[in-house]
């Protein structure tokens, strides 16, 4: 297991090239790209600029492990299962302009989001409206060899991807090996901190770890043993089902921070995790 590092850390502060200049800085081998606005939205990178992104990434010498994709509490605007079709058109489009901006610039995968039901919308049209799309992402991720990490995430009062079983459930109707499941740290610490059987259900599932820590009630995403997180059983599960890719530090806070700081202070924690847990 290595450690990546998201640039949501520095979405209220501080650009993308210097994002990633100061992730490197910090010690990282890995970097994670948000892509909403002000970092790297698809819409906002011509052909040249991505290579240059893509460039500097190399130039720091960082492997880029993954994207974040706006959507949920970060962008209620993109919604798969929203009742106004143009903008679960939207939706579905800055989804497939980021699967082709991932294999454009080299990306393994991104994450992906499903929204949630606003009032008056049942929870089966919602699923539908949003399996509909992943069908129609899936067919385009394949042929761009770009993995889909599923990622469940807490968002209003009906959320049609809550649980690890939510995924697993959407795997299992899309039946394609490039879709598999992320694993948040933050959300689960609040929707089912049982890590242990979470993780053990994902099993070869499992893609990707985004770690942030927090207490356990509010949706926060501290620095890396600031919280409630049981950061040794985490690793020591990951461990028993032979999870050998990233764990990505995904610290944010929508007010300006010492984001600096949140990185640092995770990768010391984490590494001396890692280190602990043989």
């Amino acid at each position: 297991m290595k450690l990546s590092c998201c640039t949501l850390a520095y979405i209220v502060s501080t650009p993308l090239d210097e994002a990633i200049r100061r992730i490197a800085e910090a010690g990282y081998k890995g970097i994670d790209l948000y892509t909403g606005p002000p970092h790297l939205h698809p819409s906002h990178y011509s052909e040249e600029e991505r290579k240059a992104v893509r460039e500097l990434i190399d130039d720091q010498r960082l492997e880029l492990t993954g994207f974040a994709v706006a959507g949920g509490i970060l962008n209620l605007g993109l919604n798969f299962s929203h009742p106004n079709k143009k903008v679960r058109d939207e939706t579905l489009q800055y989804y497939k302009d980021n699967v082709t901006l991932a294999a454009d610039i080299g990306c393994p995968l991104i994450n992906v989001l499903t929204g949630h039901c606003l009032y008056g919308t049942s929870r089966e049209q919602g699923r539908k409206w949003t399996m509909d799309a992943f069908h129609e992402l899936t067919a385009l991720a394949e042929e761009k060899e770009v993995i889909l990490g599923l990622h469940p995430q807490y968002i209003g009062d009906s959320p049609l991807m809550l649980t690890v079983d939510d995924a697993l459930d959407m795997i299992k109707e899309l039946n394609s090996k490039i879709v598999k499941i992320i694993f948040d740290t933050a959300q689960q610490n609040i929707t089912y901190p049982n890590f242990a059987d979470d993780i053990r259900k994902a099993g070869q599932n499992l893609c990707y770890v985004h770690a942030a820590d927090n207490d356990g009630i509010s949706w926060t995403h501290l620095a890396l043993g600031k919280g409630t997180v049981n950061w040794e059983g985490l690793v020591t599960t990951l461990k028993k089902i032979d999870y050998d890719s990233y764990i990505c530090v995904q610290t944010w806070s929508g007010s300006p921070i010492d984001a600096d700081s949140m990185i640092r202070d995770s990768k010391t924690y984490m590494d001396e995790v890692l280190r602990k847990v043989r």
